[in-house]
């Protein structure tokens, strides 16, 4: 607890994150990974190798943009500066671990905090006051704007896209009464960054959970809640699963298992 406490306060943040939860949320998926990060290798690398199947597509090698980068656990960032000009690590916190790329890289990396729906900074401001319905508006015509960087030849959504509305929505006071606005915000946020992503003129490669499995010890399925259902994607070109929190991380009684898919668009 100490340590996700000293990252809060030494990491920097897009505006809005902070009061929206997602610098504890930062801290927490990194204290996560240091206690069952072994669980998550073959999740790991499934999505390195997924990225570096995308950059096989590129023309132009000048510029990398990860959205999501967080702690850096699933971006192959070695590979990727080794054949892009510039790799961007663009998350809302930017990570112990993406400035210390930044560091050594001589120039290749950069890390940016950068909002990727456009709506935290209102909906910070407007915490307390905004109603459920302009919550959900707000995901879903916010205006991310141009990437933090010149347009690239490779642009990553990591892992990251079914987080968007979740947590900042939990912070909102209308969640009190509105028991759905974390998943409408979700699927919001989610809908728009999609449009975002599909509109970028390089190969874009996009990971993200797709159903969210609770396991028994047997490997039999106790539940399963799909995130995606009513957005319209094709069938992923890749899937496979995360073991993200083994018993007992949340349960002593079931495992909680991500079903994950990738795609990888845009015109070679």
């Amino acid at each position: 607890m100490l340590r996700e406490t000293i990252d809060v306060l030494f990491t920097k943040y897009a505006p809005g994150a902070r009061a929206l939860g997602l610098a504890y949320e930062a801290a927490a998926i990194a204290a996560r990974y240091r206690r069952v990060g072994r669980n998550w290798e073959p999740h790991l690398t499934a999505s390195r190798a997924t990225i570096l199947q995308g950059a096989e597509h590129c023309r132009k090698f000048d510029r990398a943009l990860v959205i999501g980068a967080g702690g850096c656990f699933d971006i192959p960032v070695k590979e990727l500066a080794e054949r892009f000009s510039e790799v961007i690590l663009a998350d809302v916190a930017v990570s112990a671990e993406a400035r210390r790329w930044e560091r050594r890289s001589r120039g290749r990396v950069r890390a940016v905090a950068w909002d990727a729906t456009g709506a935290l900074a209102t909906l910070a401001r407007r915490q307390r006051a905004v109603t459920a319905a302009e919550a959900v508006s707000l995901f879903a015509d916010s205006e991310p704007g141009n990437p933090p960087c010149e347009e690239a030849d490779l642009v990553v959504s990591a892992n990251c896209v079914s987080q968007f509305g979740l947590i900042p929505a939990d912070r909102l006071a209308a969640a009190e009464s509105e028991d759905e606005l974390a998943t409408r915000c979700t699927h919001a946020a989610a809908a728009r960054h999609l449009i975002w992503l599909a509109a970028r003129p390089g190969i874009r490669v996009l990971i993200s959970d797709i159903a969210r499995l609770d396991m028994a010890p047997d490997g039999s399925e106790l539940a399963r809640r799909t995130i995606f259902d009513k957005l319209t994607l094709r069938p992923p070109d890749r899937t496979w699963r995360w073991a993200i929190s083994p018993i007992p991380e949340l349960s002593r009684e079931w495992h909680r298992v991500h079903d994950v898919g990738a795609w990888i668009d845009g015109s070679p």
